[in-house]
């Protein structure tokens, strides 16, 4: 009987070894009374975010640059990004009495493993991601063509990749486009709507990082930001505030990435990558 219940623990662990990705629900948070939408924005925002890029509703959201084109047509066809009802414009500057507002995306989420994987250590989501070490050169936001989404992206400049995918081809010195969903989006009138998801920040131009990078479209080179870590001051700071982030926020840079390193290694020597 005792060896009959291991056999279904391990069966039932293995059934949750998987990914799965509930839907994000949207928000319009309420700001407390003598509060503004910029302190309440600051108090949501991880710590070490900057603020978002800025889109204005009016202008033209297509790229001049054809393979910046390609990567946002791409990019708008990825199921369960754009999932914001439809952005209207709403005529005035202020609403109930403030220049700003936030949307707020609550993501909700079980992260698991395949039978056989190695989990990842806590806060280093490295089975299915690219490693890079980059600088952000600059950054923008826009909305989609069909009103319903907002995304900031980065342009980084590649200086060590530290776990390559053979498919992507990234190497030392690329430039590379990096992407978030949210954004802040400035109307005609003057309002402008942040549009935040909970628990992620914003990169900041002139900043070295640590990138996690999926490549949700393998035939385009555009990749989607899992987590990072900026490298300041010889320390490493996380820029998205979730639990598993929070062990390596404050540590020596140079630990860190040794750390970083030797798992890497591990599993790529285990061939348990994904």
């Amino acid at each position: 009987m005792k060896s009959y219940s291991s056999r279904i623990l391990l069966l039932l662990v293995g059934v949750v070894l998987a990914t799965i990705s509930l839907p994000a629900r949207n928000q319009l948070r309420p700001l407390p009374p003598g509060t503004s939408a910029r302190d309440e924005l600051r108090k949501i925002l991880p710590k070490h975010s900057v603020l978002p890029p800025v889109a204005r509703f009016d202008e033209p959201s297509v790229p001049s640059d054809p393979q910046d084109q390609e990567r946002r047509v791409h990019r708008e066809r990825l199921k369960g990004l754009n999932n914001h009802r439809l952005i209207r414009d709403p005529g005035v500057r202020e609403i109930d009495g403030q220049a700003e507002s936030i949307s707020l995306t609550i993501v909700d989420g079980v992260q698991i493993l395949k039978p056989g994987e190695v989990p990842d250590p806590v806060g280093l989501p490295i089975l299915g991601s690219i490693v890079v070490i980059g600088t952000v050169t600059s950054s923008n936001a826009y909305v989609t063509q069909d009103h319903t989404g907002m995304f900031s992206e980065y342009k980084v400049a590649v200086e060590e990749v530290l776990k390559p995918d053979p498919e992507s081809g990234i190497s030392v010195r690329d430039e590379i486009t990096a992407w978030r969903s949210g954004g802040s989006l400035q109307f005609p009138a003057g309002h402008i709507t942040h549009f935040i998801t909970a628990g992620r920040g914003f990169p900041e131009v002139g900043t070295q990082y640590v990138f996690f990078l999926r490549q949700p479209d393998k035939t385009v080179r555009d990749y989607a930001i899992n987590t990072a870590y900026s490298l300041k001051d010889q320390l490493v700071l996380a820029l998205d505030d979730i639990v598993y982030n929070r062990p390596f926020d404050g540590m020596p840079a140079n630990g860190f990435l040794d750390k970083l390193r030797q798992e890497i290694n591990a599993r790529q020597q285990g061939g348990k990558d994904q």
